[in-house]
């Protein structure tokens, strides 16, 4: 009999694991032969790509995810970025640079206002003051548990009120007056990056949060995003890879989970898999449920990637964002996301993951045309901004959210959005209505990315403490 289960191992769920495997009898079951899930580092052929998220921001001491991964003993090589992003727009190259005054000359001289420094000083103080706070508890399984998130909110709500109720497009156009409909792009595509919608979707706390990221350490992680669940790995005593789950039972106070290896019975059960897609994994009505009340929050947001690999002498930066007129066919952006292994990364030198956002629905019919188009299409832009000739590349190929499906058994990527309607209540909670039964990950509390789900292995520690 286990204290825990944990299923699936990105973010959350390793580290979720990490913490629960020092106190508990603790198993982490990840369905492919390496852990990382959406973060994870896979090899194709010759080569190695980094599965999606690529950025490693926040880690600086003194704050959660540092002191977590510290304490624990997580090594792995990094190198400090000076640039977190280089965003490329028409003519523009803006590089949103750590060190405040570089960065104010480089908006300025791509959109320059003169309320600039007075709005990113703005940026900074509220990030800056966010990442100070660490005194929430969110839970909402009952009346008591929301009354108790709700008073533990007082801080941040005493920090940020006027910025929590006021829509983030609102804001900036009282703010700066009169503001470019390309600046107002600009912003609109570093929200998405973060927050899976634009700024008319969201409030203004989360458009701060999202322009702050540049202003916290970020790192470039050598051997891959792979190489800090490796080292995690090695701390825990019961991983099992290549296990796929079947079935989870629920036997009066316990859970029967049931492999394509094994069945292992646990006490209490921790899902780190996508909480809309874990409903084929019980009959159980009231976990069913559970599950479904949150439906409507799943609005099938997923990426489409492609991956390259390069042979070139040419310097490139770690990361870009290549920002286009209109949206791309079977997409909902005008933006890519692309980073780019180092040259001094033996492993991942030339290794380039690209990825833009869809819908799961367009993907329905005639995916092997349209993903062959669309491939076909992200290559060329990324060449033609980056200036990479077609004999450099010595591979190129991509994924649709059913690709996704198929490793990592997800569709829908990059967690539930951040939308202004969304929080007090209104997201799943770390913890549920069912004795033993927990969620870490994008589609709970807090967020997607390194600093949003490790907020949330945080509440989940705090969750099963009070216990």
């Amino acid at each position: 009999m286990n204290d825990y289960v944990v299923i699936g191992s990105g973010i959350g769920g390793s580290t979720s694991a990490l913490f629960l495997n020092k106190k508990y009898k603790t198993t982490l079951f990840e369905k492919e032969p390496y852990l990382g899930g959406c973060s994870s580092t896979f090899k194709r052929g010759k080569f190695f790509y980094n599965t999606g998220a690529t950025t490693f921001a926040g880690y600086e001491e003194g704050k959660f995810m540092y002191d977590f991964l510290s304490e624990h003993k997580v090594d792995f090589k990094k190198k400090l970025l000076d640039s977190s992003l280089t965003v490329l727009y028409n003519d523009k190259k803006i590089k949103r640079l750590r060190d405040f005054s570089a960065f104010i000359e480089e908006i300025n001289s791509a959109f320059y206002h003169p309320k600039n420094i007075e709005f990113y000083t703005l940026i900074m103080k509220i990030n800056k003051r966010f990442f100070e706070i660490n005194d929430y508890y969110y839970s909402n399984k009952d009346i008591f548990a929301k009354l108790k998130s709700l008073y533990s909110f007082k801080t941040l709500l005493g920090s940020f009120y006027p910025f929590i109720f006021e829509k983030a497009d609102k804001f900036l156009k009282n703010y700066f007056g009169n503001i470019s409909d390309e600046y107002l792009n600009y912003i609109d595509n570093q929200v998405l990056i973060v927050a899976q919608v634009k700024t008319p979707e969201v409030n203004f706390l989360t458009c701060a949060l999202a322009l702050g990221y540049q202003f916290v350490d970020n790192y470039y992680i050598y051997n891959g995003m792979g190489s800090i669940f490796e080292s995690i790995e090695e701390k825990l005593d019961d991983v099992r890879k290549s296990e796929f789950i079947e079935k989870i039972e629920r036997k009066q106070n316990d859970f029967i989970i049931h492999s394509n290896k094994s069945t292992l019975q646990t006490k209490n059960l921790v899902l780190n898999s996508s909480l809309f897609e874990s409903a084929s994994l019980f009959d159980d009505k009231e976990i069913l449920d559970y599950i479904n009340s949150y439906k409507k929050l799943d609005l099938g947001i997923s990426a489409f990637m492609v991956y390259m690999k390069i042979d070139t002498k040419q310097k490139l930066d770690h990361h870009y964002q290549i920002i286009l007129d209109k949206k791309l066919k079977n997409t909902i952006s005008n933006s890519l996301f692309v980073s780019i292994g180092a040259s001094d990364d033996e492993k991942m030198a030339g290794s380039i993951t690209i990825s833009t956002h869809t819908l799961n629905q367009y993907w329905y019919e005639n995916k092997k045309e349209k993903k062959q188009e669309l491939m076909d299409i992200i290559k060329n832009i990324v060449c033609l901004y980056l200036n990479i000739k077609e004999e450099e590349i010595l591979k190129c190929f991509a994924a649709t959210p059913f690709t996704f499906k198929r490793f990592i058994n997800r569709t829908s990527l990059g967690g539930i959005a951040v939308k202004y309607n969304n929080y007090v209540f209104k997201i799943p909670s770390n913890d549920t209505v069912i004795k033993g039964l927990y969620n870490v990950g994008d589609t709970t509390f807090a967020a997607q990315g390194w600093p949003g789900v490790m907020m949330g292995v945080r509440n989940l520690q705090r969750l099963i403490c009070d216990i």
